[in-house]
């Protein structure tokens, strides 16, 4: 039934509804710009039909109008329809529940399509930043208005329709993985856990993670996340650092985060797990499965649960590796790296239950 659902999508056949979005459906033609394009234009015949049930009058109509034709238009930056996203979500009333969810989904794959040097510099508006520097005086990242409703990891998962493209962006540097998109199996940023921190305290020196959260959500952390945020760019821009100089960087960074930044917290967990510390091996685990459930439960397509499901089972084996317990009998093999690790043994395992599921079926 799902895969009869995605073709019609892809298809043209029928736009998605934001929940199918949220549990990894693709968009419209699989394209966000042809997604946004329908919606913003069926909003638009709605509102025109029942005036009453539309946002802030006048405003909420021009920001639809705007976000359909810069939808249209393919040489609209991705930068310029995220602020577009944002207009509409501005003027969106605070009962519009649905139309709130579904441009959440498009603001954040619209901000994992961001190139990470572009976010850098965005409070630079004379030049590019100096993403390298560790002193000077940051300049305070601007608030971005927003529904008061609470970003979750399992609320968007992974818009990729071609997975191999998205990783091969990934590894170039032309795009930027989501946390989520790390539970899926994705690599650090140009495959380097130092590239991907580093750039990621650029993303929260630049205010580009504060996207889609009220400025409450932020009230009294700014300056202790901008902090430890310059201290962990400064120490990850070194090769010579090692698992001890960034973990507790990540750990105090963490700490300074407010209880609405989800996407922050597991990213910095993830990253703790990279770093080695068992605790967070196992919590990455159980947070795969735990997203895995959630996602099955919505009728997402198997192939994302499935790379859930080798997520937690590669970070079990990671952790099995070095059990002391385990001494005397058979433990899974180290990579050069824990992410290596749990990657290759988590999709080792479940390459080797699909070939077994596919023999008995045949």
């Amino acid at each position: 039934m799902n895969s009869r659902i995605i073709s019609d999508i892809r298809r043209g056949r029928r736009l998605p509804k934001v929940w199918e979005l949220e549990a990894g459906f693709p968009f419209y033609w699989g394209s966000i710009r042809a997604d946004m394009c329908i919606w913003a234009e069926r909003m638009l015949r709605r509102e025109r039909e029942e005036p009453d049930t539309g946002g802030d009058g006048s405003g909420y109509v021009a920001a639809l109008h705007s976000l359909r034709d810069g939808a249209r238009d393919p040489r609209t930056a991705d930068q310029h329809l995220l602020e577009l996203v944002r207009q509409v979500v501005d003027a969106l009333p605070p009962w519009a529940l649905i139309e709130h969810r579904r441009c959440q989904v498009y603001l954040s794959r619209l901000r994992a399509l961001l190139l990470p040097t572009d976010e850098e510099s965005r409070r630079t508006p004379g030049g590019p930043a100096d993403v390298n520097a560790g002193t000077g005086t940051d300049r305070q990242a601007p608030h971005v208005e927003a529904d008061g409703h609470l970003r979750h990891p399992a609320a968007v998962a992974p818009q990729a329709n071609d997975p191999p493209e998205r990783m091969r962006d990934i590894l170039a540097g032309r795009g930027w993985p989501e946390a989520i998109e790390l539970l899926h199996g994705m690599p650090f940023f140009k495959d380097s856990l130092h590239e991907d921190m580093r750039h990621y305290a650029g993303r929260l020196l630049g205010g580009i993670e504060w996207d889609g959260y009220k400025p409450d959500d932020w009230n009294g952390c700014e300056a202790s996340i901008n902090h430890h945020a310059r201290h962990l760019r400064q120490v990850a821009s070194s090769r010579a650092s090692t698992q001890w100089d960034l973990s507790p960087i990540v750990d105090r960074l963490m700490l300074a985060f407010p209880a609405a930044y989800h996407e922050g917290w597991l990213r910095c967990s993830y990253y703790r797990a990279a770093l080695g510390v068992r605790e967070a091996k196992i919590d990455i685990a159980t947070t795969a499965v735990s997203l895995a459930l959630v996602s099955a439960e919505a009728g997402s397509p198997p192939e994302a649960d499935c790379q859930l499901i080798a997520t937690a089972l590669g970070w079990l084996a990671d952790v099995a590796a070095g059990d002391p317990a385990l001494v005397g009998q058979p433990r899974p093999i180290r990579c050069d790296a824990p992410a290596h690790t749990a990657r290759h043994h988590g999709q080792l395992l479940v390459d080797n239950m699909r070939m077994r599921l596919r023999r008995g079926g045949s």
